[in-house]
């Protein structure tokens, strides 16, 4: 399947797969918000189909890093970088011990990311775009507490965060690691099918601040959250 974008003056074009998450929501308002890259270099955790990367390298970025643990979607991200006339400059970075395993020495200009965040009891299924554990936090946790040891001084962190997984939980992780951060963009979604109300019911609910209701419908807040480095 063969779908196009428009993200500002940039028409992206992607083949997309059934066995990679499609372009949500969420990456659209990501992509929406990523500014002006010119020479910088970024690495894209959880890089899927690639349509961030493309539109970070349409934005002027030098180099992006292509980082999944999904071989298929690394293979479908450089093919659609081709089709988008980027291929040059994308690198796949492997896996390794680390969320954000650069090559040694190395550190980006931006980590960009829309990570797994859907809180849910257990994985719903092998490869899920969505699980992300019970609380949603495997990943966010994982990008924040790395992000000041990836980054250079004048660095930022792109990426997306949905109100179930607890968005002031991550900035006061932020905080504590001396990152200054605001929020770039915000829009409501009301609630999907996959999403598990009873399950966030159980985490905390409404009363916590995961999700809203208006007129019986349940909604899920989704920013966009730019950080950066205290001291720079």
């Amino acid at each position: 399947m063969i779908q196009t974008y428009e993200i500002g003056p940039h028409k992206v074009v992607l083949g997309l797969r059934d066995d990679v998450g499609p372009v949500s929501p969420y990456s659209l308002l990501l992509a929406a918000n990523i500014p002006d890259l010119s020479d910088q270099t970024v690495v894209d955790v959880g890089s899927g189909s690639g349509f961030l990367s493309i539109v970070a390298k349409l934005q002027g970025a030098k180099r992006v890093y292509l980082l999944d643990t999904y071989e298929s979607a690394i293979a479908l991200a450089i093919e659609n970088a081709e089709r988008n006339g980027v291929r040059e400059g994308v690198i796949h970075l492997p896996i390794g011990t680390s969320m954000i395993p650069l090559p040694d020495g190395e550190r980006v200009n931006v980590i960009l990311s829309n990570p797994a965040q859907l809180p849910l009891p257990q994985q719903e299924r092998e490869n899920s775009p969505f699980y992300a554990g019970p609380e949603g936090r495997f990943m966010i946790d994982a990008i924040i507490n790395e992000a000041p040891h990836k980054l250079v001084p004048s660095g930022r962190l792109l990426m997306t965060h949905n109100s179930m997984a607890n968005l002031p939980k991550s900035l006061r992780l932020l905080e504590t690691r001396k990152m200054q951060h605001r929020i770039l963009a915000y829009r409501q979604l009301a609630f999907r099918p996959f999403i598990d109300r009873n399950w966030l019911d159980a985490i905390g609910g409404e009363a916590e601040g995961l999700y809203s209701v208006s007129e019986d419908v349940a909604y899920e807040g989704l920013y966009v959250l730019e950080a950066r480095l205290q001291d720079w």
